[in-house]
């Protein structure tokens, strides 16, 4: 019998109860970390879930991944891995009810595993990162992003998790976390695409993704009013051509196949030191997450080595926790704070972020 005042329906992936499972269950099993500590562990998730507790379903969940049960386990074949249980529970969250915050929880335990099977549990839990931050929105479940910066943490890819569970899982952890993505996901493919310097006279197009740009990813960043200042100050098209002129700033457009430009970066190299400083680099909200802001980075990085330039740097918002990971998974690092005055009452609050450049030696 269950006592509690919350009553969810059962989750569909998790075995039904038969009876009301607790910590005494798990506890019987002694050190038994086989396939009836898995089904055990499964059992008690379902019957947290079904009392109204998410977070500590989860926490058995995860309990249940520990294992490294082998494929051919027919426990498997009966409940597979429960990587999709956990976007079932995530999905269907009951507000009222405590989730905690799971992209957080994963991003913890994946940066301090121990062991035993330290390797496999550390991929499993950033498998289960994964599922989170695509289900789960920002704003409300944000990553630790002090953590990230103190530690210098570079979350993976999809292809760097898949890989990992590919080598290390005994079981089909691949095959069942890609098939949950796919329930979650539509599959996106990388557009063709180019990276283009343009003239004075191509910069009315700039000024015109910025307001796109701007408009829909900003807010909740920066203020409305502020982000009008800048896109008035920084986006004028002669305020543009004079950088070009004065500083020899370069403008760029990133162009999608079938979508025309989708996005533009900026750039120059500093008077003072060999650094090729990226001043604007935007795409579309619509074409995030293709591999564009990689294609243009790595683009600007080679520019940066036909001018001699030992490194790339720029500046982000500290608020801005998407292109701080993003650059953190290209090979930027923190290098420090900046808090500028740019008039009218704003400040541009940022980190200034770096990343070496190899030039090669010519013989």
């Amino acid at each position: 019998m269950r006592h509690t005042a919350w009553i969810n329906p059962p989750c569909p992936l998790l075995p039904e109860e038969n009876r009301h499972y607790d910590h005494t269950d798990v506890k019987a099993l002694n050190h038994e970390r086989g396939p009836l500590f898995y089904e055990t562990a499964l059992h008690y998730a379902q019957s947290l879930w079904s009392e109204g507790f998410p977070a500590k379903s989860i926490l058995l969940i995860n309990r249940a991944l520990s294992l490294p049960l082998k494929a051919g386990e027919p426990i498997l074949a009966k409940w597979p891995l429960p990587y999709q249980a956990l976007v079932w529970i995530m999905q269907n969250r009951v507000e009222g009810q405590f989730i905690g915050n799971p992209r957080r929880h994963w991003q913890h335990l994946a940066t301090r595993m121990v062991e035993p099977n330290k390797e496999l549990r550390t991929w499993r839990a950033w498998a289960c990162w994964y599922l989170a931050k695509t289900v789960l929105p920002e704003a409300e479940f944000p990553a630790d992003e002090k953590q990230v910066r103190e530690e210098q943490i570079v979350k993976p890819t999809q292809d760097q998790i898949g890989s990992q569970l590919l080598k290390l899982s005994p079981a089909n952890d691949l095959e069942v976390w890609q098939q949950t993505l796919k329930t979650i996901q539509g599959v996106k493919q990388p557009p063709a695409a180019r990276i283009r310097r343009i003239a004075a006279n191509e910069l009315p197009v700039v000024q015109k993704l910025a307001q796109a740009i701007w408009l829909s990813y900003y807010p909740g960043i920066i203020s409305d009013a502020q982000i009008r200042y800048m896109l008035s100050i920084w986006y004028q098209p002669s305020n543009m051509a004079h950088e070009m002129q004065a500083r020899d700033v370069w403008y760029a457009l990133v162009e999608a196949e079938g979508c025309g430009p989708v996005g533009y970066i900026s750039f120059e190299k500093l008077a003072m030191e060999p650094v090729l400083f990226i001043n604007k680099l935007y795409l579309l909200p619509e074409v995030h997450g293709l591999g564009l802001g990689g294609l243009t980075l790595r683009w600007a990085e080679e520019r940066a080595r036909d001018l001699r330039c030992k490194k790339l740097r720029l500046r982000v918002n500290k608020r801005n926790a998407a292109a701080i990971r993003a650059y953190l998974r290209h090979g930027f690092h923190f290098t420090e704070d900046v808090c500028s005055d740019i008039g009218s009452g704003f400040v541009m609050d940022d980190y200034v972020m770096e990343k070496a450049v190899h030039i090669p030696q010519h013989h």
